[in-house]
């Protein structure tokens, strides 16, 4: 299974979330804080900046297909049994680079 590394952008805490988690794009109006979600599968409910309840249609897509340095709404686990989901807004991390753990790197001959 492959991981995508995101970072929740609310709380700051890292995640390994796989590739196959469902995303959706971040609403302009999108209110800092709100707890967005969707029921059903395409239902989403989220509060504006200026305070109203929207409720639109959304199609979600896999997390595998975001591109790194994204910032997305992405699904939390456990809500799918429910018929409703709850998405947090996150960031797409970079893949990290690989780093040298070893000693010193020797000649060859």
């Amino acid at each position: 299974m492959t991981l995508v590394a995101v970072r929740d952008l609310e709380t700051g805490a890292p995640a390994s979330r796989p590739a196959d988690t469902p995303t959706l794009d971040v609403p302009a109006d999108l209110a800092s804080g709100t707890i967005f979600t969707v029921a059903d599968g395409f239902r989403a409910s989220y509060m504006t900046a200026a305070g109203k309840q929207i409720t639109r249609k959304v199609t979600p897509g896999p997390l595998g297909w975001r591109a790194q340095g994204e910032t997305c709404l992405v699904a939390r686990t456990g809500g799918a049994r429910r018929g409703i989901r709850h998405y947090r807004l996150c960031w797409i991390a970079p893949a990290e680079t690989p780093t040298l753990t070893s000693g010193p790197i020797e000649e060859l001959s």
